[in-house]
Formats: structure tokens, C-alpha cells, sequence
């Protein structure tokens, strides 16, 4: 198998360090978490390709089920302004 650095060409110096950081959460290597991450984006890719909008979109609209507009703005605009003000973002 390729080592990590095979994989992340000329990623910064951060960047390579946060991808081995993460691998070892997962009780991955470095390259094992990478592959894996491109697995999972093609994964993604091919059932975005093969699904419609309207089933992709369905989880959200039964999340959003009885949200009234009005509400749903002041939700959207209660995150841009937290990620404005680097607030980290919260779950309801």
C-alpha cells in the first residue's frame, strides 16, 4: 500500500498533521484513512449520480416537517451569525 505522503502530494504541513491526527482517532493509518475518504466521496458521488433530488432532498424535508418559513429564516440566520462571530455551532 502507498504511504500517506503518496496520497497527499503537497498538503501543508498542518494539513498532513490534522489527517494524521484524525487517522489515529480512528484507529486508522494515515493512508488507510485516506483511502477510506475516497472511497466514501466516490460512494457518495455514485448515489448522488443514481438518486433523484426529491429522495436526496426527503430527509430534510421530514426534519423541517411543521417548521414554519418565518422560523426556518430565523434558524439560517441565527447560524450565519454565529459562523461570523467564529461561535461554534450548536444542535437543537
Amino acid at each position: 500500500m502507498a504511504t500517506a505522503t503518496q496520497h497527499t502530494g503537497k498538503l501543508p504541513a498542518a494539513r498532513l498533521s490534522a489527517v494524521k491526527r484524525r487517522a489515529q482517532e480512528l484507529g486508522l493509518t494515515p493512508a488507510e484513512y485516506l483511502q477510506q475518504l475516497i472511497e466514501d466521496d466516490l460512494a457518495v458521488s455514485a448515489k448522488a449520480k443514481s438518486t433523484s433530488l426529491d429522495e436526496l432532498a426527503a430527509p430534510f424535508r421530514e426534519a423541517l416537517a411543521g417548521v414554519s418559513e418565518a422560523e426556518l429564516d430565523r434558524r439560517v440566520l441565527a447560524a450565519r451569525a454565529r459562523r461570523r462571530n467564529g461561535s461554534p455551532m450548536r444542535r437543537r
